[in-house]
Formats: structure tokens, sequence, C-alpha cells
């Protein structure tokens, strides 16, 4: 009796379980992650061969497992009937048998692996060479250099059309197709071009546009992932992996890190803003400006010198004139006017922190995990859902105007200080990190209450 009631729980803990994986399974079609609603044409030719594949494996799925249970039920005996020599009939030694169940699943592998081969040949088709932003005179097309660490994505524009490497050996070899051994032995900080648009968490494209990325890390492993758009594609320190997305329509899309890269791995993610191609280029043309310096007096003034006390070993802001400060220079640049301010390297493992000179255009912070905006959620696809939020994204490039100091009402899209202090002040209880291992934000509890609003009063102006 007891071994009945035994297998009886088995039997509905196992059902309980294939149920919960099978509810799992059926996420909303809406849902930011849901590979199975292609938004851009590589997404698109991964479905499309997803789908036959599936079908095909679940009809052997079950003609195997039903062919199995069948057999086991058509051949069980009672213990008390066993018998080890009353066998089945054997039929080794079949060999049109043996020669069929050989060669249809080779075909069927042949027929599959046919149509796999050409998904993958268009998954790592690049544009025609010669293309890129309209200041360099391309037709549009556009590189983006992503770079992952623990645990945000750097995403680098080459605005200035000579690489995204400088040629340090002076070989006259600086492409991003090619980094040659000599330049590769520089630290990743000094063989980056300083010239390049570098921004954080949030990548923004046109819309109708393939973009061809180049992808690497500074520390770990990680992998970069954006569902609805294209497959993974890992990032590995000293590695150039090439990839490339595009998105149908302008919208925001979202992923995550799917390579285990350390503690705050579940929440390393990236944005993905698709625009129309005139709103791109006027956000790229403001990108690529100098941030502005606060009046003196100002409270933003007085965020500003709190922010080179404190975390300017770190972040990098760029000013007029910051290339002749030797707060941002890079050791081997000492000395040298025209040098200076470049190659800086953060006091982190990663040897980088998000540039924030143009914080306020961003919707999201800290690893894309909180937004920087009330209103907007991080962890949603939120531009792409009702005419509101749709009317975020048509005025994309206005978003730093919803941070008035003298409106706070709830309910309407507004900047939010109140995360943004949380951070601030104590970023390792906002998410789990290694300060003291110089892995991620440390806290800052000698921060006083209007230093915090100096800050984030200077941070507000950097749009």
């Amino acid at each position: 009796m007891e071994i009945v009631k035994s297998r009886a729980k088995s039997r509905a803990l196992a059902g309980a379980v294939g149920l919960s994986l099978l509810l799992a399974a059926c996420a909303d079609e809406e849902k930011p992650l849901n590979t199975f609603n292609p938004e851009g044409p590589a997404a698109e030719s991964i479905d499309k061969l997803i789908g036959p594949i599936f079908w095909i494996a679940a009809v052997i799925g079950v003609l195997v497992v039903g062919g199995a249970i069948g057999l086991a039920i058509r051949n069980r005996v009672h213990p008390d009937d066993y018998d080890p020599d009353d066998l089945p009939p054997q039929i080794h030694g079949n060999p049109k048998l043996e020669w069929g169940w050989t060669a249809a699943p080779a075909v069927l592998l042949i027929f599959v692996s046919v149509f796999t081969v050409y998904a993958i040949w268009d998954l790592e088709e690049k544009n025609t060479p010669g293309g890129g932003v309209a200041a360099c005179g391309g037709e549009g097309d556009l590189d983006v250099l992503v770079i992952g660490q623990q645990w945000w994505w750097e995403y680098r524009y080459d605005i200035d059309c000579d690489g995204f490497f400088e040629d340090l050996d002076g070989d006259g070899d600086n492409s991003t197709d090619v980094w040659d051994a000599d330049d590769a032995e520089w630290p990743l900080e000094i063989a980056l071009d300083d010239d390049d648009v570098s921004v954080a968490n949030e990548m923004v494209i046109p819309a109708g546009q393939q973009i061809d990325l180049t992808i690497t890390s500074r520390d770990v492993i990680h992998s970069f992932w954006i569902p609805r758009l294209n497959g993974k594609r890992d990032a590995v320190p000293g590695r150039l992996h090439t990839w490339n997305l595009e998105a149908f329509v302008p919208g925001e899309y979202t992923g995550w890190c799917t390579e285990f890269c350390g503690l705050s791995h579940a929440r390393m993610r990236m944005n993905v803003i698709a625009l129309p191609d005139a709103e791109f280029d006027e956000w790229l043309a403001n990108q690529s400006t100098t941030a502005d310096i606060p009046p003196e007096g100002s409270e933003a003034a007085a965020g500003r010198a709190t922010f080179q006390q404190q975390c300017a070993s770190c972040h990098i802001i760029w000013e007029d004139g910051l290339g002749k400060d030797a707060i941002y220079t890079g050791a081997r640049n000492e000395g040298d006017a025209d040098r200076q301010g470049r190659d800086f390297e953060a006091a982190l493992v990663a040897k980088a922190a998000p540039n924030l000179t143009h914080f306020a255009t961003r919707t999201v912070m800290a690893g894309a995990i909180y937004s920087t905006y009330v209103g907007l959620d991080a962890n949603d696809n939120d531009l792409n859902k009702g005419e509101e939020n749709e009317t975020y994204l048509a005025q994309y490039n206005d978003l730093p105007d919803a941070i008035p100091e003298d409106d706070d009402s709830l309910g309407v899209l507004r900047w939010n200080r109140a995360q943004l202090r949380r951070w601030i002040r104590n970023a390792p209880s906002q998410k789990d990190m290694a300060p003291d291992d110089l892995l991620g934000m440390p806290a800052f509890p000698g921060l006083t209450d209007e230093d915090l609003d100096n800050l984030i009063a200077y941070i507000a102006t950097l749009d």
C-alpha cells in the first residue's frame, strides 16, 4: 500500500512540474524577451528556421517516446511472472531495417542542415564596406562597438570614420575588422579611439538599417542578446566578434546578458532604442557634443564640484577644454597637452565606468535595471505600448525636458530623483557588487543630503 501511495505522489509531482514548465513557456507575446516575436530581419530569419525544425523534432519525439512507451506497455510483465529466458523476438541482422533507421535520420539531418547553414550565412552578412554615418559620406550604414563589463554595456560610435582603435604601432592599420597583434598588446582603454561617441546601457540605432556590431569585453565573458532583433553573441576579452542588429520599425527592444559573469549577472541588461533616420541623426549630433558647464554659484555648479571630488576617478563627463585638464589624463600622456584627457582608466578592474556626458538623455541607468524617468519601466518595452508612451518614443530626444525642478506631480513623466539618490548614496544596496574588489560602484555614506541634491541637479544638466 505504501509503495502505491509513493508512486501516486511521484506521478502527481511529475505532473505538477510538467504543467509548471508548460505554463512558464506560455509567455505573453508582449514580454520583452520573447524570441518568438521577431521585430527585425535577423530575428525573423531565426524564427523561420526554428518553426519547421521544432515540428520535425516534435514528430520524431512523439514517435520515439510513443514507441518506447508502447513497447513497454506491450511487453510489461508482472514481477511474479518474470522469466529471464522469455525474450521478445530479436531483430538484429535485418539489413533493410538497419539501413532504414540509419539512412532516415541522416537524410533528415542533411535536409535541416541546408536551411541551417543558409540562415547562418544570412545572419553573418555585413554591410558593404565604406558606409558609415552621414558625416563620413556613407550611405547611412552604421558600425557600433559593443563592450561588456561587470555589470553594464558600453556602445561606441565611430563618428570620425577612422575605426574604433588607434593605430598605436604606426603601421597604418586601425580597422574594426583587424586589431593587429601589436595594437592588441596595449590595454583596451589605450587602444580605443577617444574621438568616438561613448554611451552606456542604452544603444540608439536608426530603424530600418542594418547596424554592424563588433563585440568584446573588458573583464570576463559576457553574452549580448536582444531577442526581438537577433540571437546571442559572446563578448570575450581580447577577441572581437561581429554581429548585427536591425529593427523593422522605431521602438524599444530589451535584452539581457546570457553568460554568467558574476554577482549581478541577472541584473546586467541592455536597451536598444530604434529611431527614425532624422531623429537618430539629431541624437548622434547631440551625443557628439560636450557637456555644458553650469553657471557659477548654482546648485548644479556645486554638484559639479562634488562630482569632480567624489566621482571623477571612475566616471568621465566631457566638457569644452577637457583635453587640457589633467583630471582625465592617461599616464602615457602626461606633459603632452595634445594628448591630455586621453586613455583615461577608471579605478576598477574593468578600467571603465559609464560615460555620463549625456546621462539625462537615457531612459535607463545602473546597468539598465532602473528607469531614469518615473513613468517608464526599465524592465519592459514601455515605449512601444499605448498612445502616451508612443508619444514619449516620438519625442525621445526631448525627454530631458521632463526634468523641471518644480514638477514632481505623480502620474507625470518626471526625473527619477528618488532612485538616483538611493543609487548614488549606496549603490551596492541597489545592485549586487563587490566595490572592495574594484567591481562596481562603492557607497558614499559621507555625502550629505545637500551634496546629493547638488549632484542630482548637476546630472540633470547632462542632456
